[in-house]
């Protein structure tokens, strides 16, 4: 068993449930002690392990000032509903124009700017425009391989990718203090199968559901609705802090079948005003380092 221990200067966005409020700093612990990852080894034994088939990461690119946003979030929604233990779907705001906060009335940064920023810069999502969306990843064959791609592409995608044998396991186990809002988390990774010459990461990230503000949605009637803006619109799984980076970090390269990997996290949530822990769930996932494709992914909520 490999224990990786991250030291990481995390971000934290956002705010809590009903109420949002501006980014607030927030802190990855730097080891966990026997005694916490025993009981990490034990939380591990009461749960059941997942099952073992293909699961999808939907990455929905949006903003609260994108108007046609709200279509493609409605698409990732009903997709998880349709699939609700194997596809996952996590808004992601990017952009400084779609993104960024405009004051008075739209007062609330919801990205997490290491994050948006190195995805703009790979993705060039500021020149394509939102929504767009990329579905573990994978290239869209129907939009030239590109790894992103507006949100009617996504449910194809989707198909194959759930058609897959999983080339990975990936479990998580989280325990939580209450008092001390630290959470704890192990994440088991096991290779089903060989994958010579492949460098694998491992990304670990936090979303919180039911986030609220204002949101353009073109969907709105302009006589009703003149500036066609949502003033409570609930925002789903938006992603809040990334523990491993953008875009994980390093796990193995060329694994062999059965090889098996722990990794053992601590982090100090927010204060219950900023984040609500019953509405936060963890991502994690196995991505290729190369490609930046997600080979396999979970969502456990805590």
């Amino acid at each position: 068993m490999k224990n990786l221990l991250f030291g990481l200067a995390a971000l934290a966005l956002l705010a809590a449930c009903d109420t949002i409020e501006n980014p607030v700093p927030a802190k990855v612990t730097s080891t966990l002690t026997a005694a916490e990852q025993t009981a990490l080894d034990a939380a591990e034994t009461q749960l059941p392990a997942p099952p073992d088939e293909q699961r999808v990461l939907i990455e929905d690119y949006t903003g609260q000032y994108c108007g046609n946003c709200p279509r493609a979030a409605h698409l990732g929604d009903s997709l998880q509903r349709a699939h609700p233990t194997r596809v996952f779907t996590t808004e992601v705001h990017v952009t400084d124009y779609f993104a960024a906060p405009r004051p008075p009335h739209f007062p609330i940064d919801f990205r997490v700017s290491a994050v948006a920023q190195e995805l703009d810069r790979l993705f060039d999502l500021s020149t394509r425009g939102l929504p767009q969306g990329a579905v573990n990843r994978t290239p869209f064959a129907a939009a030239n391989n590109d790894p992103v791609a507006t949100f009617a592409l996504w449910p194809q995608v989707v198909a194959a990718q759930l058609a897959q044998t999983p080339a990975v396991a990936l479990r998580v186990t989280p325990v939580f203090n209450a008092g001390t809002r630290v959470l704890n988390l192990k994440i088991g990774t096991e290779y089903r199968r060989a994958l010579p010459g492949r460098n694998l990461r491992l990304g670990i990230v936090l979303v919180e559901d039911s986030l609220v503000g204002a949101q353009k949605d073109y969907r709105l009637n302009r006589t009703q609705f003149p500036d066609q803006t949502a003033e409570q619109y609930v925002h789903h799984n938006v992603l809040r802090a990334a523990l491993a980076g953008t875009f994980g970090t390093a796990q193995v390269t060329g694994p062999a079948a059965g090889q098996r990997f722990a990794t053992y996290l601590g982090y100090q949530m927010p204060a219950a005003t900023v984040w609500n822990v019953r509405k936060c769930a963890v991502l994690a996932y196995i991505a290729d380092a190369d490609t930046r494709q997600i080979l396999q992914v979970t969502m456990v909520e805590l």
